[in-house]
């Protein structure tokens, strides 16, 4: 009879769960998946603790913290992937400082991660604008000095249209917040690494491995995203700054939501794996790409697509 294992799984702030008495075969995937997302990959499975039916002891090691005494930084967390991936940096012992331009939403975000027992702070930021941007790294290195990770996750996909019929507006807007916001947050991040070095993680999209007809400013951009992460990964390889891009599908996310019109299962037919994601999936591989198990990957572009990519 294959052992018993408890893990401690926390899918909410406000609802921490253990899963005890449960065989391995019981044990699903996305628990699995979280439990390495906050506590530390395949690391912190090898020291999930073990016990026979035949004394009842065992039962999970306590938790390392991943990143204790790390600084990390999420753009664009006042929710969906943004702000997953804020409280399960903080979780795994990051310091998490987060921006976006909604401030009760921030503020909501950071009473979570408080409330999870991580330490956040919210800074009202738009990442197209220059001088909100440099204010912002001010204050990172005013305060800690330095800058370990960096989750570049800012983005929009506004407008759908021809490209005839496209409004200039759209363009500009996609764009601007896609490609100049990620230079500009690129440019601020990168001399806080250059000394102690660090990790730079863009979002970019399906769309940028793939062509969308109506969305041409969307997919220019997104395309964009991974040629200026690419071409900077292979410049600051060698002093000790890692750059890679992430290619979310689609995401359960509350924007994706809406596009779907509450339907999450609407598109499933169009996913190899059948299923549309969860921001937990692209915690998981932003937390994977920051740690040490990932040290020699960089200039990398990874789907965390269910498959659509290769479709």
């Amino acid at each position: 009879m294959p052992p018993e294992i408890s893990l401690v799984v926390n899918r909410d702030p406000h609802d921490s769960r253990k899963l005890t008495s449960m065989r391995n075969d019981e044990v699903t995937r996305r628990d699995v998946l979280q439990f390495a997302a906050i506590s530390g990959g395949a690391a912190a499975l090898g020291n999930v603790a073990t016990a026979s039916n035949a004394d009842g002891a065992g039962g999970a090691a306590a938790a390392p913290k991943r990143f204790a005494g790390k600084i990390a930084l999420v753009t664009g967390a006042t929710s969906g992937m943004g702000a997953v991936t804020a409280k399960a940096l903080a979780v795994a012992g990051a310091q998490v400082v987060f921006c976006g331009r909604r401030e009760a939403e921030g503020k909501a975000v950071a009473a979570d991660i408080a409330a999870a027992g991580g330490a956040a702070q919210f800074i009202v930021a738009d990442v197209r604008d220059e001088p909100q941007v440099k204010s912002m790294f001010e204050q990172i290195a005013s305060r800690y000095g330095r800058l370990d990770f960096a989750f570049n996750n800012v983005g929009t996909s506004d407008g759908t249209a021809p490209l005839h019929e496209l409004s200039t507006e759209y363009f500009d807007l996609v764009i601007g917040t896609n490609l100049r916001g990620n230079f500009l947050q690129m440019k601020y991040e990168i001399p806080l690494m250059l000394k102690n070095g660090g990790v730079i993680l863009g979002n970019s999209s399906i769309a940028g491995l793939r062509y969308l007809g109506s969305k041409v400013h969307y997919t220019a951009a997104k395309h964009g995203v991974i040629g200026m992460y690419c071409a900077a990964a292979q410049y600051y390889a060698d002093k000790k700054i890692r750059i890679n891009v992430i290619c979310p599908g689609l995401i359960k996310t509350e924007k994706a939501m809406r596009v779907l019109g509450g339907d999450e299962h609407k598109l499933d037919a169009r996913i190899p794996m059948g299923h549309i994601g969860e921001s937990l999936d692209v915690s998981a591989a932003v937390l994977w790409l920051f740690s040490d198990e990932a040290r020699y990957i960089t200039g990398a572009v990874l789907p965390v697509d269910g498959g659509q990519s290769v479709v």
